[in-house]
């Protein structure tokens, strides 16, 4: 069996919000969107849940979104200036640079940069 890529489906309750989120605040660009979907040309994609996920518990999801970039410093100051709370600041993991943050859903997305 061979794997050609990889997709990422993040569950949202608001896809509205989350693609404003997506779009406008990480420069995604939509490839393809229904109602209830969107999918991006960067490998991921939103559904809205199939039910509703509780409000008390932000470890919603059992995945992480992991953006590969060049410069997580850069990117961390550029998302900071739009308002991106980050829990986890540009931090060394030995071999890699990671920064933290939460989308407008509650869904964990990593910035990671190699060497």
């Amino acid at each position: 069996m061979r794997f050609h890529g990889v997709m990422a489906m993040v569950l949202v309750q608001d896809i509205e919000r989350a693609l404003r989120f997506y779009r406008d605040t990480l420069g995604f660009t939509v490839q393809e969107e229904q109602e209830d979907w969107i999918v991006f040309n960067e490998g991921v994609g939103l559904q809205v849940a199939p039910e509703p996920l509780p409000e008390t518990n932000l470890n919603i999801n059992a995945v992480m979104v992991t953006l590969i970039v060049e410069d997580v410093r850069a990117a961390y100051h550029e998302l900071t200036q739009q308002g991106v709370a980050f829990f986890l600041p540009p931090t060394d993991a030995g071999g890699a640079l990671l920064a933290t943050f939460r989308d407008t859903e509650g869904n964990l997305i990593q910035m990671m940069q190699f060497g």
